[in-house]
């Protein structure tokens, strides 16, 4: 690694890090009344943060994959929510860097945007009866050329980041071509609103709202064309699926964390000393350790070889997906160990451990599914080489 490629990674490592605690102070509130974390998005924007993935010659940081998981796990730390929503934003602009694929003048049209005005962008694809988009199917949500560009009418769902997102890349069905496509929408334009209809068990405060397209006008340029109709090498799902895993990581982290402070004061009157010199609390302590290092050590080797040693990318899909799977599983895992040590107080909405149980349990529903993963590992080992897509 180069001194100015150890800079980057520090910088986005450091930053992330001196934003958890103000994070993690907001979270409870913003958990209760499921309200969205307005104020941490302006400190990540103040900050810099949510440049970390944009070139350097347009402006950011220019972070790769294993630097942004590094990142992502510090702010899981403090918040889950608020890692997942920005990481988003930052996955999506870090794989459309690397691949290298749009339009430049648009690529550097949305770029501008995030470094100068601190826009957000995510994607807007799953919509109720569809299904994952990545199984192909086709989407509701139509788009029909007009005079000067395009009308696109629908309703999308798990829009994370609704609330603050400036763009959002539409998938559609383009009724003309019979296809899928994706455009770029501003929330701006007349036309697109948002309703606010997450209301979910865990990662409370990501705004992963409904998108509602009525009629809305887009220019000619607004729909997607990729440069290059060739696949980019490695799976597609790497960036999203490896800076979800690391959010996740910090979830369980931070559930570890609070435990062990809990053993470490914790003086019954019956026992006369700490819980944390009790051998099963050890061990119990113990076992979230090892989950967390077992993941974290599958999960940052993957991404370290996605950005240092590009020329593997197609063999890493069985990594990839083995990282999200350990690593969301592990969160899941070390929380409720977290709860099972604590005791009867791990239940209480004062503590911020019933808070982390819920949100760990969200890892599970992102793609790729703990099945879709194990099915594909088992078909590398019979021989065959399925990439995720």
């Amino acid at each position: 690694m180069t001194t100015q490629q150890q800079s980057v990674r520090d910088r986005v490592v450091e930053t992330a890090r001196s934003l958890a605690p103000a994070l993690a102070e907001r979270a409870a509130r913003h958990d209760r009344e499921n309200s969205f974390p307005f104020e941490n998005y302006e400190d990540l924007i103040r900050a810099g943060y949510h440049t970390a993935t944009v070139p350097e010659r347009l402006g950011g940081m220019g972070a790769g994959l294993h630097d942004l998981c590094l990142g992502q796990e510090q702010l899981g730390i403090g918040d889950g929510s608020t890692s997942l929503g920005i990481g988003m934003h930052l996955s999506l602009l870090g794989r459309l860097a690397e691949e290298d694929s749009w339009p430049e003048e648009l690529w550097e049209r949305v770029c501008g945007d995030v470094v100068e005005r601190g826009a957000l962008i995510n994607s807007a694809a799953t919509e109720p009866g569809m299904g994952s988009p990545s199984r192909g199917g086709a989407p509701v949500t139509t788009a029909r050329r007009v005079s000067g560009g395009w009308e696109i009418s629908g309703r999308k769902s798990f829009t994370t980041i609704a609330p603050v997102a400036t763009y959002f890349i539409v998938l559609a069905w383009i009724e003309e071509e019979e296809r899928r496509g994706s455009f770029l929408v501003r929330r701006d334009q007349d036309g697109v609103s948002v309703a606010e209809t997450w209301d979910a068990l865990g990662m409370r405060a990501t705004g992963s709202h409904d998108l509602v397209l009525e009629r809305v006008r887009v220019p000619e340029e607004s729909y997607i064309r990729p440069r290059d109709s060739r696949p980019a090498p490695g799976p597609g799902r790497a960036w999203g699926a490896l800076t979800l895993g690391a959010t996740y990581l910090g979830v369980a982290q931070a559930a570890r964390d609070y435990a062990a402070n809990f053993a470490r004061s914790r003086t019954p009157t019956g026992l006369g000393r700490p819980i944390s010199e009790l051998e099963h609390v050890r061990e119990g302590i113990g076992r979230m350790e090892l989950s967390i290092r077992s993941a974290r050590a599958v999960l940052f080797e993957t991404a370290r070889t996605w950005q240092e040693e590009p020329e593997r990318r197609d063999e890493l899909a069985p990594d990839i997906a083995a990282s999200k799977y350990l690593a969301t599983n592990c969160a899941v895992q070390v929380t409720d160990l977290a709860m099972r040590l604590v005791g009867g107080s791990a239940l209480s909405r004062r503590f911020p451990l019933e808070r982390l149980f819920r949100d760990a349990r969200a890892g599970l529903y992102n793609p790729p599914a703990d099945h879709e993963t194990l099915v594909l590992l088992g078909r590398w080992v019979l021989g065959e080489r399925p990439q995720l897509r």
